[in-house]
């Protein structure tokens, strides 16, 4: 076990590390990231070139940690939501919400991230992780739902493939087209379409929406 100065290090050293990628953050917003420079984001973090680099060793490091950072507090979520003493359903649900509720609180640098092509193959190793993790939470929650037997899915995985990739899409369908949808409303369409199928009851007349 870590002595107290060593955990004193460690606590001031990630203390570090997001200040400056807050600075980072903050100038990649604001001029984008051919304007961003070490120089520039130790001017930001009040603090020396030299000491960015103690931390990180280019700006390309800087900003993958800046994705992984933005992205963070939503797998801490998504991790207490699998912790809990429910249903896979009700899992399900409160996954999907949370994914496009995340995206709708953080959209201007969701916005971001997607616009500047740069940053975003930059981040492509980071997201394929992420991504990763995340067929790996959903696959869980499925794994437990056909065990309860709400879900008949016969491959976890490939099921939640699809639900990341349409969840990934009508994201990515938004900042494409500058539409700022309702959180609510897209996760809705989405488990409507997973949880209750497509096929019509005959006995049901369905409105469609375009």
């Amino acid at each position: 076990m870590a002595n107290l100065t060593e955990r004193c290090r460690e606590f001031a050293a990630s203390a570090m590390k997001d200040g400056i990628g807050q600075a980072a953050l903050e100038v990649l917003q604001e001029r984008g990231y051919e304007a961003l420079t070490i120089d520039r984001v130790a001017d930001r973090a009040g603090i020396s070139k030299g000491c960015v680099y103690n931390y990180f060793r280019n700006k390309q490091e800087l900003i993958q940690y800046v994705f992984e950072r933005i992205v963070e507090p939503a797998e801490q979520e998504a991790q207490q939501i699998l912790a809990r003493s429910c249903g896979a359903m009700e899992k399900l649900e409160s996954l999907v919400r949370m994914w496009f509720g995340y995206f709708s609180s953080h959209r201007g640098l969701f916005d971001f991230l997607f616009r500047d092509p740069v940053v975003r193959q930059l981040c492509y190793e980071s997201q394929r992780k992420k991504d990763a993790q995340a067929l790996d939470d959903f696959g869980r929650v499925l794994a437990q739902g056909v065990s309860e037997g709400v879900f008949r899915c016969r491959n976890c995985g490939a099921v939640a493939e699809m639900i990341i990739g349409a969840i990934q899409f009508v994201i990515e369908r938004q900042l494409e087209l500058g539409e700022q949808r309702p959180a609510e409303q897209e996760a809705e369409r989405i488990l409507d379409v997973f949880l209750q199928g497509m096929a019509a009851n005959p006995r049901e007349r369905v409105e469609v929406q375009q």
